[in-house]
């Protein structure tokens, strides 16, 4: 009862949240504050709701749409707080959505995954690192996406209401770089802590999370030295966070998906 209760009062307030933001691109006299209050609450009642579906009495359980909403939970949180100081509000837009619809999967449709009761604070630690920092790579993620609709608006000089309230384009990059580092040193430090707290990081259940997480990280270092020494920007930039992107979401959800939704197996 507590986890509907819970989830169905994330779900309002997000959805109150998103309302306002998006009233925002084109009524300037929306209240900025009242929007952080909804996502606050939005969180808050998020985060009650992923400890009550995911900390069960019989264990933890990881299963495909518990796990979806604690990341759909910590992309939300980390968005939310740094837009107090950065220009990431739009973001809400497209992330509050998201998290709405992981809140109602994990709600309403059943897991297969058998609960884990004893996790080693190091798994833990590399667990916790993971979620980080898929979460830095899908805002990321959304930000490139929202940089390649603001640079094709401007070349069409289609200068709409919304667009006029959007940050500068050199900001917007600025700031998804900013992004990409702070998840590339995170991504670095899942693969060293999976490595040394992990009994086999390329057991077979194992294999494919851990070879597409360094190829994730390495398209991200790549795209970060280019940046560096070429001065890649624009559609280079954003598709080299997307490819990324893709990859990571390969090897924290594909197989997953796989085998919990299409073939029952965990």
């Amino acid at each position: 009862m507590i986890a509907i209760i819970s989830g169905m009062l994330a779900v309002l307030f997000y959805s109150l949240s998103t309302l306002l933001q998006g009233q925002s691109l084109t009524r300037p006299t929306v209240n900025h504050n009242k929007v952080f209050l909804f996502a606050l609450l939005a969180l808050l009642a998020h985060l009650v709701n992923v400890v009550t579906i995911i900390a069960t009495g019989a264990g933890y359980d990881f299963g495909f749409f518990r796990i979806a909403t604690l990341f759909s939970w910590t992309i939300s949180f980390i968005v939310a707080i740094s837009s107090l100081k950065k220009p990431l509000a739009n973001l809400f837009l497209a992330l509050f959505p998201l998290a709405i619809l992981s809140i109602i999967c994990a709600l309403f449709l059943p897991s297969r995954y058998d609960p884990l009761t004893n996790i080693d604070n190091g798994v833990l630690l590399h667990i916790l690192l993971g979620i980080i920092g898929f979460s830095l790579i899908t805002i990321a993620a959304v930000q490139a996406l929202l940089i390649a609709w603001l640079n094709r608006e401007l070349k069409r000089k289609h200068f709409t209401n919304a667009l006029r309230h959007m940050p500068p384009l050199q900001t917007m990059e600025a700031l998804l770089f900013e992004i990409i580092w702070a998840g590339f040193f995170v991504l670095l430090a899942v693969i060293v802590s999976g490595f040394v707290f992990m009994d086999d990081m390329f057991a077979q259940h194992l294999v494919h999370k851990t070879v597409l997480t360094i190829i994730s990280w390495g398209v991200f270092g790549i795209l970060l030295w280019g940046r560096h020494q070429l001065g890649w920007r624009g559609k280079t930039a954003i598709r080299w966070t997307l490819s990324g992107f893709i990859v990571l979401i390969l090897a924290y959800f594909g197989s997953k998906f796989v085998l919990e939704l299409l073939l029952n197996r965990v």
